[in-house]
């Protein structure tokens, strides 16, 4: 059995066909869970979008890209992977319709209400957390638990919006539970 095995430097951006993504600076790297959410992500319609967690910024990015008329808000609470998002989106050919705010989601003040929000959140809740403090800011859920982002989540709703979100399988069943708590019901689950 043959096999190919491919390496790449962190210090070279992804690259997508209308931008590129810089992630030296991010404890979190481009995943496969990031790729398929902007690409599964119903948001066509959408005139005003929130990424919630941006990280290194794809989510939004592959957003922009697709949808030529939406604003889009991202809040990032890690202070590298927000200038590593600030980078990229300076980068991109649609700087002007993103903004980017330094701030976590419980601290996140407006008035405006979202036609789209998604979020690729911090998932894990019972696994062991021995790992970079800043990764495991990223990939654990006691810094934005299921209750809060989805009560925020309908706060932050317009009226006929919709919400989209990437998780592990073994935390499903306790997301659409917690989610129906708030008036959020399933419209679509895709596995993968």
């Amino acid at each position: 059995m043959l096999g190919s095995i491919f390496f790449y430097t962190m210090k070279k951006p992804f690259r997508f066909k209308q931008f590129e993504i810089h992630q030296d600076q991010t404890a979190m790297k481009v995943g496969t869970d990031g790729v398929l959410l902007g690409a599964w992500a119903s948001c066509l319609k959408a005139t005003s979008i929130l990424d919630i967690g941006t990280g290194t910024g794809l989510i939004s990015l592959m957003l922009a890209q697709r949808n030529l008329s939406s604003k889009i808000h991202a809040l990032e609470i890690e202070k590298n992977a927000y200038e590593q998002a600030l980078l990229n989106f300076q980068n991109s050919p649609w700087q002007d319709r993103i903004q980017l705010s330094h701030t976590a989601l419980q601290d996140f003040e407006t008035t405006e209400k979202f036609d789209y929000i998604l979020s690729n959140p911090p998932f894990y809740t019972t696994t062991f957390k021995n790992e970079d403090a800043n990764r495991a800011l990223a990939r654990h859920a006691d810094s934005l638990s299921y209750n809060t982002l989805l009560e925020s989540t309908q706060q932050l709703l317009s009226k006929n919006g919709s919400c989209a979100f990437i998780l592990p399988y073994s935390e499903e069943e306790n997301f659409i539970q917690i989610a129906a708590q708030y008036s959020l019901f399933l419209q679509r689950i895709t596995r993968v």
